[in-house]
This record gives structure tokens, C-alpha cells and sequence, in this order.
């Protein structure tokens, strides 16, 4: 097994950003072991993943078996998810995804490993940045209540999904959650949840990756900015991102709200942003003897990231939205033609 820890990404159904988020993680990590756990719909990113493992291999074992057995969806009246499948699916798969991951993880004695959303880009070499989380068991995203980045044990992970299963089997305990959720009526009961739970319940250190540490900081999300400086201008005129500069080496950098300090961004999660801001942002992906010439920037060397939208993608937009409009009309003309096939009620 190779000295540093490998990456290990889980994702179910295709996307259309996991090609230039891929890309980028073997760009700025060529001396990374990179795994995909994955399905047949996004096979097709296997080489830029670097090892795709169909995770079905590893949906088999005892323990997520039990899981299965105990799991249900708790969701409010008004919770929608945008993935196919209905809700049921993505609700159990964040949850399943650490099953599956830990059994990999055992079948291939790694017992140390990254894992991040798959819409983050990894913009630097992580295995130079290991050692800074050493004192912790991991690190989280998610406003410090996921477990993301950094793993620093499998047993780690192997405890949290025994919590899982605890949790799921107590019913007063999951009673407890449906009536939370009467309040917050566009939520669900996820993994981010039972993560802060097994938290409080064991003795276990982590250090939330958002927070500056040594200049840099891994990114909650682009589209998150409490903690550092938001871009005046939004994206699409809609969405709130965090304001970026580049210096002349190509590395990025936020403002942190608190200290005034430019901080060096390690990783950018993409979530909710279209996915022209991600093949912009790809472009300052570090190979490692590119980071190996990066120093501290002072205000004057940096350059702010321009987020608007490029004509060429828009252009598309606008097309794609006509000719599905289009499409929507031509399909509704039909179903209500003769012979047409009935459709489910």
C-alpha cells in the first residue's frame, strides 16, 4: 500500500461536472492512488478517475445488509431531492456509501484515505498537506458536520456506521427526528445528522477543513460564504459565491471574514453552482512542482476570478431550455393524440 493515503470517491448516476472534477484530482495528485466507486453510468470517467470499482461489488457485505433492514427515509411534507429515483434512494445512498467505502477500504488494507464530495475540485497536492491533520481522527466539511477530507482511520468509519445502525433500530430516537422535522419542512434526516450524534456519543477529534490552517483552508462550498468575503456580484444573478482571487502562480484565495487574510483555498466543493464555474476554476489546478513555487501573496499580487458567465454557455442554456420547452410541447401534442398510450396514474 503506498505511504500516503489514497483517495476513495463514491457517486451513483452520472454527472456532467465529474468529468472536470476528475480531471483536476489527477492533474494536481498524479502520485495518489484514486479510486471511483461507481456504476455503470459513469464507467465512462474511469480514466480519468485513475481505478474504477463498480461499488455493487461492495454493497454486499453483513453489515450494510443489516443496515438495509433498518433503514427508512424521515423526511419533512415539502423535502425534494433532484436526483432520480424518487427520494428514497439518495436519502439511503449517503448513508450506504460509508458502508461501502469501509468494506473497500478492509478488502484493500487502506487504512487512512481522502474522500470528498464529487463535485469538489481538488485544487492542490494533498499528500504534502497529510501531516497537518495528524493530531485529529478527521476532518469535516459541511459546516463541521460531515465527514469529509481527511479519514485518519477505516476503524473510524466502521464505528460510524455501527452508529448508524444503532440509531435507525431506535425507534423513540427516530420519532424524536420526524418531529424535528415538522419545523423544517424542506429538510430530511441524513448523514450529516447521525455524523454530529456519533460525535457527541464517542471521543473522537476532528477539525473542521473550512477553518484557515497553515494559510490554506478546503472549501465547504463556493456557494457558502459566512466565513469569508462574498463576491459582490452573483452568479447568474442569483446565487451568493465567495469572492476568489488568483495569484501569478495560479493558486486561489478567499478573504477569511475574521483575520482580513488572504487564504489559500485547497479544494472548492461546486455544489449549486452550473457547471461552467467549475471548468473556469479547473484551470488553476496545481500540479505538485507548480505548488512547490507557491508563496504568500500580498493584496497587490492577486487578481479577482471574474464568475460571470462565458457567451458560449449561455448561448447553450438558452438553447437547451427552447428546445426542451419545445420538446415538453411536442411530447404533451402527442400524448393527447389518437393512439397514443395512456399514461400512469
Amino acid at each position: 500500500m503506498e505511504k500516503t493515503a489514497p483517495v476513495v470517491l463514491t457517486h451513483y448516476g452520472d454527472a456532467s461536472y465529474l468529468r472536470t472534477v476528475l480531471g483536476c484530482l489527477r492533474r494536481s495528485n498524479p502520485d495518489k492512488m484514486v479510486v471511483f466507486l461507481g456504476d455503470e453510468t459513469n464507467v465512462k470517467h474511469a480514466a480519468k478517475a485513475g481505478k474504477f470499482i463498480r461499488y455493487s461489488d461492495f454493497a454486499v457485505g453483513p453489515r450494510l445488509k443489516k443496515f438495509k433492514k433498518v433503514f427508512q427515509p424521515i423526511e419533512a411534507k415539502l423535502h425534494k431531492c433532484s436526483k432520480e429515483d424518487g427520494v428514497k434512494k439518495p436519502l439511503s445512498f449517503v448513508f450506504q456509501r460509508w458502508f461501502m467505502l469501509f468494506d473497500f477500504t478492509r478488502f484493500a488494507s487502506v487504512e487512512r484515505f481522502w474522500t470528498f464530495d464529487t463535485d469538489t475540485l481538488v485544487l492542490a497536492p494533498l499528500s504534502r498537506r497529510e501531516d497537518r491533520f495528524a493530531p485529529y481522527d478527521a476532518t469535516t466539511q459541511c459546516r463541521d458536520c460531515c465527514l469529509n477530507g481527511f479519514v485518519g482511520s477505516r476503524q473510524l468509519v466502521e464505528r460510524y456506521t455501527s452508529c448508524m445502525i444503532d440509531l435507525f433500530s431506535d425507534e423513540a430516537y427516530l420519532a424524536a427526528r420526524r418531529k424535528s422535522l415538522e419545523k423544517q419542512v424542506g429538510l430530511a434526516f441524513n448523514e450529516m445528522e447521525v455524523f454530529c450524534e456519533f460525535r457527541r456519543r464517542n471521543k473522537v477529534k476532528t477539525f473542521h477543513a473550512a477553518q484557515p490552517l497553515q494559510g490554506e483552508f478546503f472549501d465547504d462550498a463556493l456557494a457558502y460564504d459566512a466565513a469569508y468575503e462574498a463576491s459582490p456580484h452573483k452568479v447568474r444573478n442569483d446565487i451568493t459565491v465567495k469572492r476568489v482571487w488568483r495569484d501569478g502562480y495560479g493558486a486561489l484565495y478567499a478573504r477569511h471574514l475574521a483575520s482580513g487574510e488572504f487564504v489559500r483555498m485547497v479544494t472548492c466543493n461546486l455544489s449549486l453552482l452550473p457547471d461552467y464555474i467549475g471548468t473556469k476554476l479547473a484551470r488553476f489546478c496545481l500540479t505538485p512542482e507548480e505548488d512547490e513555487k507557491v508563496t504568500k501573496p500580498s493584496k497587490s499580487d492577486l487578481l479577482e476570478v471574474d464568475f460571470s458567465q462565458p457567451l458560449a454557455d449561455s448561448v447553450r442554456s438558452v438553447l437547451k431550455a427552447k428546445f426542451n420547452m419545445l420538446r415538453g410541447l411536442v411530447g404533451g401534442n402527442l400524448a393527447g393524440a389518437p393512439g397514443a398510450v395512456a399514461q400512469k396514474k
